[in-house]
């Protein structure tokens, strides 16, 4: 897969009274199948830059956003406005069920890259655990593209 685009990556975190902020610039592939859109990233691990994953993130016709990680903690997924799906979250240590409910998607895609945003909550058993939001931002990268290197920033 030709990783032919520039990919930002902005995840926040709100957990009671505090904020995390992570952000991520990455080359990425950018294709449509049809009516669905597929944004697909390596992620390495910044203890171990030899050990990476990918991440693909898909967009359908309907604005349903599916988050597919793969590596040490996996997951998928499914973001849908104002509706509630199960994820298995899947570590090391064992695997746990998330409820994920999704209270806004905005897409702006096109040929040429766009934006998603999304923000959902986060709960384990109906008890609230977070609130996260995620955008991503992808365009076509100018000139050559490092498809071996990312840089992650923790705020």
């Amino acid at each position: 897969m030709e990783e032919k685009y520039l990919l930002s990556v902005c995840g926040k975190q709100y957990v009671n009274e505090g904020e995390d902020q992570v952000d991520l610039q990455t080359s990425a592939s950018y294709v449509l199948k049809g009516t669905t859109r597929y944004i697909s990233y390596k992620e390495y691990d910044p203890r171990n830059p030899e050990v990476h994953h990918r991440t693909t993130v898909k967009v359908d016709e309907n604005n349903v956003v599916t988050v597919i990680k793969g590596g040490e903690i996996s997951h998928n997924l499914i973001l849908e406005e104002g509706q509630r799906h199960r994820c298995e979250y899947r570590t090391p240590y064992g695997n746990m069920s998330l409820g994920i409910y999704t209270e806004r998607v905005n897409i702006n895609l096109n040929d040429n890259g766009g934006s998603v945003s999304v923000r959902y909550n986060i709960d384990i058993e109906n008890e609230l655990v977070s609130t996260n939001e995620l955008t991503l931002n992808i365009e076509e990268a100018k000139g050559n593209v490092n498809s071996t290197g990312n840089s992650a920033e923790a705020k």
